[in-house]
């Protein structure tokens, strides 16, 4: 099902369909030979120096796995969560949020083709940067879909694809980006909800600010230029009633969020002012995933492979998310029992590094191991947390973007 042509690995070899699985699964970051003297010393429970298999030889067994399983293994993760814990919610609603971002590739002719390329480096050599946008629960810190495209593709032609994870009862929020009338139609087509900040120069918008109103339910009419762009898509024109808010910062900096949400009095003022604040959590899951798995670290120059270690990355991070939920309320009762000034949390990137380094150690050791790996995983999570301090501002970073770490593929470190 997952191997490239019929008869792959059907020979037993060292590099198995399973084994060469899990490696991807390891989330190689550093020298691919590293990596594999790692894995098969700490595995297989080896004390001197192991040399079983080429870093050729990874990389040609890798190309015959579809990435298509990374896929449906962080997709299974999420569906765990959910059938078994229910995660929390704002009011009745999963509160998700979706955002975008870019990310560099390493430099080969394949990537160029399939992905283009942004700028060059100081050498004149053409960097493929490909576009990212995640879909996540941001009270249960789960993803539930994940995209890779060509940066060429734009984040609201990128939103389309999430739309088959969403439905009743999901609450999605989002920043300008994704304020537009064509984006409220496919939502109101999957029967969710919004909460999405608007972009301050559209004239529905303008004319809500110049009402002085803070909290008013409105009929939009979409503009002649909407409509065309609408029609271009197949999505019908006819107005919707939405609701308009307006939150003042600080001085002169001032949002307008647009609902779905109609009901003033279920919904007050301040329930919204807070709601859009959640978004903030799929900007902090797309942190983990550039900066601390830094995926940027790709371990292969072709297309399935890339597409293999982006995946593998989101399954991690689900599989910290599906760990965490038992730890959190238990940090809770711990921050009361202590008597913390502040509430505490789990301190993530000690987590993201917990569960990486004992990830296949779940799918080889026994029952008994398995249970006993996971409980002292989740006893670190309880013990390794940070401080959260409510109120805290923090300047936007304004470097130029591809200013973070990373590596070119031939010297990553040792």
């Amino acid at each position: 099902m997952y191997s490239i042509k019929k008869g792959a690995f059907s020979r037993e070899r060292i590099l198995s369909f399973k084994i060469v699985s899990l490696l991807i699964l390891q989330l190689l970051k550093s020298s691919l030979k590293t990596e594999l003297k790692t894995f098969y010393t700490t595995v297989f429970k080896q004390d001197e120096v192991v040399n079983w298999v080429s870093a050729s030889a990874l990389c040609q067994a890798r190309q015959k796995i579809k990435y298509n399983l990374f896929i449906d293994l962080y997709k299974l993760i999420a569906r765990y969560f959910y059938r078994h814990f229910g995660g929390k919610r704002w009011f009745h609603f999963r509160l998700l949020a979706v955002d975008g971002s870019e990310i560099n590739l390493p430099s080969s002719k394949e990537l160029l083709t399939r992905y283009g390329h942004h700028h060059s480096n100081s050498i004149g050599t053409k960097i493929p940067q490909a576009r990212i946008s995640f879909l996540c629960d941001v009270k249960n810190y789960i993803t539930l879909d994940a995209q890779i495209e060509s940066f060429k593709v734009g984040e609201q032609t990128m939103f389309e694809a999430h739309l088959q994870e969403i439905g009743k009862n999901d609450l999605l929020t989002g920043d300008a980006n994704y304020g537009h009338f064509r984006i409220f139609k496919l939502i109101f087509l999957k029967e969710a909800d919004f909460c999405m900040r608007m972009s301050l120069c559209s004239n529905f918008v303008k004319d809500f600010l110049k009402s002085g109103e803070k909290d008013k339910v409105l009929i939009w009419h979409p503009s002649p230029k909407t409509k065309e762009n609408c029609q271009k898509h197949g999505i019908d024109t006819m107005p919707i009633k939405i609701r308009l808010v307006r939150i003042d910062l600080s001085p002169g900096i001032t949002e307008v969020l647009a609902l779905s949400l109609l009901d003033q009095q279920k919904y007050s003022y301040n329930n919204i002012k807070s709601l859009y604040d959640e978004r903030w959590g799929v900007e902090e899951e797309i942190k983990k995933y550039l900066q601390r798995l830094m995926i940027e670290f790709f371990s292969s120059i072709k297309t399935n492979g890339i597409l293999q270690d982006f995946y593998a990355n989101v399954f991690v991070l689900n599989l910290t998310g599906l760990m965490a939920e038992p730890v959190h309320d238990q940090i809770d009762r711990d921050s009361v029992a202590l008597k913390r000034k502040h509430k505490h949390q789990i301190n993530w990137a000690s987590a993201l590094g917990d569960v990486k380094r004992r990830t296949v150690l779940l799918f080889l050791r026994s029952f008994e191991k398995i249970t006993m790996i996971i409980e002292s995983i989740q006893e670190s999570f309880r013990t390794t947390t940070e401080t959260v301090r409510k109120g805290r501002q923090f300047p936007r970073d304004k470097r130029k973007k591809g200013a973070r770490k990373k590596a070119f593929i031939q010297y990553k470190p040792i």
